[in-house]
């Protein structure tokens, strides 16, 4: 069963009403009213505008998650001095993503709506919340355990395959390459070049690839270094590498970390993790030149105390083997001079054993019929004739009996 709707006479229009012009005056009115003087608004940049005069998207999210939203004009009398103000603390602009304390003064145009005219700014508090920041994610680092991690690493001894973070196209990159890509050049070390934006929104994302990136080079064969540079830089420029996904994965990082990141006087969490910091990417390329010019000198050092080394040992064993030859043949000598003496010996005692030196000392020589010398009695029979010879004569015998023997 369905209900049938009643009809309704349609709604008259009013007597009176209000245009919207008048609406949105009143409106103004209000806000004027109400805030009749200019406040201090604390906000984030979302994004900036400049046409002459500088318009600023200011954000803030509230703690229910909830954002709130509103235009700011820094008008063109007032963005010389502002700018210049905010320049000569932090030696940058203002850009998205910077935390702000600007001086407003509210406004509601009929035209344009609700605004807020910048009438001045603090510096300081852009600064301070960034250095809030800083301090907040090193805590964070130094509670995981991994804030010191990469400085532990020895700095390197020499250069051979070096990895690159660095934004596309950018200044730094090309002092960098103008001192070490004769080194790539000729051979000597292989650079391996990642881009990734280093300010801005899609700073944090970019960044963290890139050392991804450079993490599996280095698990493929691996790294001398990883480098990270980028030009000069703002303070608020530079604040976009404080993030705590990079720094962590730098942090971590298997080989060294070397950063130049074009400032001096200014800290960033690359530069606090890093094993090795310099100022610029000159510098990191300088520190790489002459890395690689100590290890060659290094080398040629060895190379040459190994070459006196090894003369050195081809003297002493010369002079071992003339010495030892020399042993030799005073050896020799000594043996041949006694080998000499022994036969000289002999010699005389075998001169000294002449028949005739033994019958001049008082012996006689016993002959048998043949003139055959007998020198054994066993050798002698009963009536054999035999010649008695001494120095001064012979005598005839005959033996009477068999000579009788005995033993010793």
């Amino acid at each position: 069963m369905t209900r049938k709707r009643k009809k309704t006479a349609p709604t008259r229009p009013p007597e009176q009403f209000l245009e919207l012009s008048e609406v949105l005056a009143y409106i103004g009115q209000v806000i004027a009213r109400g805030m009749p003087g200019a406040v201090w608004v604390r906000a984030e940049v979302a994004s900036v505008t400049d046409r002459r005069h500088l318009y600023l998207d200011l954000v803030q999210l509230g703690e229910e998650g909830e954002v709130a939203k509103c235009r700011a004009t820094v008008w063109a009398r007032e963005r010389f001095s502002l700018e210049g103000k905010f320049r000569q603390a932090t030696g940058g602009t203002l850009t998205a993503g910077l935390k702000v304390l600007l001086f407003c003064q509210p406004e509601f145009h009929p035209q344009y709506g609700f605004s807020l005219n910048v009438l001045d700014l603090s510096p300081e508090y852009t600064l301070g919340d960034a250095a809030l920041r800083l301090d907040t994610l090193r805590q964070t680092l130094v509670q995981e355990g991994v804030y010191g991690l990469n400085r532990l690493l020895p700095p390197p001894a020499d250069f051979a395959r070096v990895a690159v973070i660095s934004p596309t196209g950018a200044a730094g990159l090309g002092d960098f390459r103008r001192e070490t890509d004769a080194l790539e050049d000729a051979g000597v070390i292989e650079f391996r070049y990642l881009e990734a934006t280093f300010q801005g929104r899609e700073a944090s994302s970019s960044l963290l690839r890139a050392a991804q990136a450079a993490r599996e080079l280095h698990e493929e064969v691996p790294l001398d270094a990883l480098v990270v540079i980028r030009g000069g830089g703002a303070v608020t420029d530079l604040a976009w590498l404080n993030d705590l996904a990079f720094a962590r994965a730098l942090a971590t990082f298997p080989a060294p970390v070397i950063t130049g990141l074009g400032h001096a006087r200014d800290d960033t969490l690359p530069d606090e993790v890093a094993c090795v910091r310099t100022d610029t990417p000159s510098k990191a390329a300088g520190l790489i030149l002459r890395t690689v010019a100590g290890a060659a000198a290094a080398a040629q050092e060895d190379a040459r105390s190994i070459r006196a080394a090894a003369a050195s040992l081809l003297v002493e064993a010369d002079a071992a083997a003339l010495w030892a030859r020399g042993r030799i043949l005073s050896a020799a000598d000594r043996q041949s001079e006694t080998a000499r003496s022994n036969v000289d010996a002999l010699m005389r005692q075998a001169l000294g054993l002449t028949p005739e030196r033994t019958l001049a000392r008082g012996y006689a020589l016993v002959r048998d019929e043949d003139g055959q010398p007998v020198t054994r009695a066993a050798g002698v029979t009963a009536g054999q004739r035999l010649t008695l010879e001494w120095q001064d004569g012979r005598v005839n015998a005959v033996a009477q009996d068999a000579p009788s023997t005995s033993g010793p």
